[in-house]
Parts: C-alpha cells; structure tokens; sequence
C-alpha cells in the first residue's frame, strides 16, 4: 500500500496528515519541528511523536510513505530545511517536498487552482496564485512596516484612536479598556508603555477592540472597520493580479482567509468582504477555515509535478 503524509509546522504545533490515494486515514498533532523555535533535540522528539501516533492510528508503515510535504515558515533559512530533511529521511523512504508555510495553506483552500488567501491573525499578509502557477505576496512585511487588518495592527491603531480621541474630548471605553489590559492607570502611563523599545505586543489589545465595539463604541468600531478595509484593498489588488495573469482568457477569481482577526471579529471580517465585492461582485468566496494541512497531503500527493529532477 503506498501512503502520502502532509505536516504543517507551525511554531508553536505541528499537525500531520496521512492517507492513501483517495482517503485519509489518520491526523495527530505534536509540538514544533522547527529549529528556529526550538532546540534540535525537541524538534527530534516532536517529529518522532507525530510519526509515531500517524502511525499507531493508521497501522501505516512509515517506510510505505511514497512523498511527504512539509510547510513551515523560514525554509528559505538553510540550515532549517536542511535539518528538517535530514530528520524526515532518517525515518522515511520515500520523497521529501519542503515548501513555504503559505504554499500549503493556498494548496489548502484552492488545491493547486489560481486564487488569493488572506492570512490575518497577529501579523497579515496576502498570497496568491496566478493561473501560470506563480506565487506572489501582497504585505506581509512584518509589524513596524506592514501587517495592514493584523491583531497587531489593530492594536497600534487603537492606542492611536484612543491618544485622538483624548485630544479631542471624545468619550471611548476604548481607554479605560487598554489601562486594564496593560494594569496601568493613567493616560501618561499608556503614552509610556506605548513607546516603550522594544515595544508592548500590541496584538493583545486586539479582543479588547471587539469587545468595546461589540458593546457599541464608535471609536472601536472604526479602527475594526478600518483594517477590513485595509485587508479588502489588498485582496482587491491580489484578485487583479490574478485576473491579468490569465487574460486574455476570464478565469473564476477565487478568495479564502484564515487567522483570528478575520475568523473572529465579524466587523472586520464584513468591512472586509464588502471591499473586497465592491470591486469584485463576482468573486467566489470560500468561508471554511484553510487546513495546511490538507494542503500539505495534496502537494505529497501530486509529488511528480513538484520534484525537482
């Protein structure tokens, strides 16, 4: 029999996924693989337990697996896909895919067809495939630069939301809200922690926003409103993208999104969806979560058209 393995290697788990050619046949997770997050001998520990449980729950033999793919983050630092190769060829046989975390998380949510996924949890970027099979990225520059609509984002922006709307005596829980987050008491104490370096993690503020706007603070509910319009322009430049990489030909656009800004806070997920259809009435919206993993099995699966010769 043979199988194929699929693992997303995230920082802080990895899930893996087996499976024959038409069914999947056992999923378990374990701590992180990579070596950036980890020590080697904690990433050695982690693989062999998620090897070992796919292997109890399946009756599979790991020396049956004819490919498995692996997405993580920081593949493209040496030393992490070349320890996580050597580490899955010590206990496998078959082939060895190692590719970007945002490769399997698109093979997740369009499986190898042109589409945009929109990642927007504590940091944000958006990764699309164009009909040739070329990947791009929109944003994604991480928080002091980019990460438009991201939980960290949206908590810088609320501070600075909050600093204006004291300025100009405008009432906002959002104020009291962010001392109590923070355990601080005062607006000079909040303008201190804001400008600390390096700085506080912003991301934390984040639910603190939905729960104001969901109690019906205007100012909270602008700063939601404002990063789904952000992460909606974006997306909207991405589905362009997409578009003018197959003309003359019209092709379905197709857009996904994962993470917990746009998974957990309806007001930025609607402001989102609106910009995004008034610019693309037509696009096909894909609501379910994105599973890299799925992704990850999909690519082991098609491993022939992946290989390098």
């Amino acid at each position: 029999m043979s199988y194929y393995l699929g693992i997303d290697a995230g920082g802080t788990k990895t899930t893996g996924i087996i499976a024959d050619e038409h069914t999947v046949l056992a999923r378990a997770t374990a701590g992180s693989i990579k070596v950036m997050r980890v020590s080697e001998a904690e990433a050695a520990a982690n693989l062999a337990a998620l090897l070992r449980d796919i292997s109890q729950q399946s009756g599979a033999r790991m020396g049956d697996i004819v490919c498995a793919c692996v997405g993580m983050a920081g593949v493209i630092v040496p030393r992490v896909e070349q320890w996580t190769r050597n580490a899955l060829q010590a206990q496998l046989n078959g082939k060895i895919l190692i590719c970007g975390d945002e490769e399997i998380a698109l093979d997740g949510a369009f499986f190898g067809e042109p589409g945009v996924l929109v990642v927007a949890g504590t940091g944000s970027i958006v990764v699309g495939r164009a009909q040739n099979g070329a990947i791009f990225h929109f944003g994604g520059w991480g928080p002091m630069l980019s990460d438009e609509g991201s939980g960290y984002w949206i908590g810088i922006e609320a501070v600075r939301a909050v600093l204006y709307a004291n300025d100009h005596n405008i009432d906002t829980r959002l104020l009291p809200a962010i001392l109590h987050q923070w355990r601080i008491s005062t607006h000079a104490e909040l303008i201190d922690r804001g400008n600390l370096v390096p700085g506080p993690d912003f991301s934390q503020l984040a639910p603190v926003v939905a729960e104001c706007a969901n109690a019906g603070d205007a100012v909270a509910l602008a700063v939601l409103e404002k990063a789904g319009r952000k992460l909606g322009e974006i997306a909207a430049h991405a589905l362009e993208k997409v578009r003018a990489s197959a003309a003359p030909a019209e092709i379905p656009l197709q857009l996904a999104f994962t993470g917990s800004v746009l998974g957990k806070i309806p007001q930025v997920r609607n402001t989102f969806v609106a910009t995004v259809r008034h610019t693309f009435p037509e696009v096909t919206l894909h609501l379910e979560p994105v599973d890299a993993a799925m992704g990850a099995l999909w690519r082991a699966r098609q491993w022939k058209k992946f290989s390098t010769p």
